[in-house]
Parts: C-alpha cells; sequence; structure tokens
C-alpha cells in the first residue's frame, strides 16, 4: 500500500507524510463483492476499514442507517475505544453490507490501535470521528 492511496483517505489527510506511510506500511488492500458482509453486527470486531471504492450500507437491528462511500471509515469504534483494558473485546455494533463492488483498506486492530497510541493527529480524528457515531449501549 502506498502513502499516496492513505491520503486520500479523509480521516488520514490531516497526517504528516511519514505518518501516513507508517500507516500505509501496515495497511492491505481487500476487494469487496455486492452482498458482502464485511463486518457482522454482534460479532468481535478485528479490523479496520476504509473505502477506496464502492458503497456500503451500514444496518443495525436490520433497518439501514448509513450508506458509506469511498473514503468513508467503518470498524474504527470496534478496535479503539476511549477506554483502557476493553478496548480489543468490543463487539460490532452494526453489520457493513456492500452494495456496489469497489476496495478497501484494512488495518488489523492491534496495529491500528498502535499507530492511533503513537499519532497523536490520528487518535484525535478517530475520536472525532467515534463521538460523531456513538451509540447507546
Amino acid at each position: 500500500m502506498r502513502a499516496e492511496h492513505i491520503a486520500s483517505i479523509p480521516l488520514f489527510a490531516g497526517l504528516s507524510r511519514d505518518e501516513q506511510e507508517r500507516v500505509a506500511s501496515v495497511s492491505r488492500s481487500v476487494s469487496l463483492r455486492v452482498g458482502e458482509v464485511v463486518v457482522n453486527e454482534g460479532e468481535f470486531a478485528f479490523d479496520f476499514y476504509a473505502l477506496t471504492g464502492g458503497v456500503a450500507d451500514v444496518v443495525r437491528a436490520g433497518e439501514r442507517i448509513a450508506t458509506l462511500r469511498a473514503g468513508d471509515v467503518f470498524g474504527e469504534m470496534g478496535v479503539v475505544s476511549p477506554g483502557g483494558s476493553d478496548r480489543w473485546k468490543r463487539r460490532r455494533n452494526a453489520s457493513v453490507v456492500i452494495t456496489a463492488p469497489g476496495e478497501a483498506i484494512a488495518i488489523d486492530g492491534r496495529e491500528f490501535r498502535r499507530l492511533a497510541d503513537e499519532i497523536p493527529a490520528l487518535r484525535n480524528a478517530i475520536h472525532a470521528t467515534t463521538a460523531s457515531r456513538r451509540v447507546p449501549e
């Protein structure tokens, strides 16, 4: 993965070039097919995703609550938490279902947490994103 791909995602756009390269070094590209359930509501969270193409619906309790497009991210709430030791125990609070084929950047949750701990600008961007999406538990 190249830093240019990372820089095209708004969550990472405010990072320095060096920080974007660090993110790129732990990222992998995944192809997404129509109907594919990338994350499933209620399951444990392992990865973070950023759509680079395609369209996906966010579904909670069988109801579509959002539509994601290129540049949108998902999975951050399951792998990064403002809390301490419970960070890796989070379950997905919604499913993400692909409705138009595309690609995404995927990052292992442990690597994403490490980067968030080491890069303050990324941590701040993640917290802003999660704050806008927070749902009652």
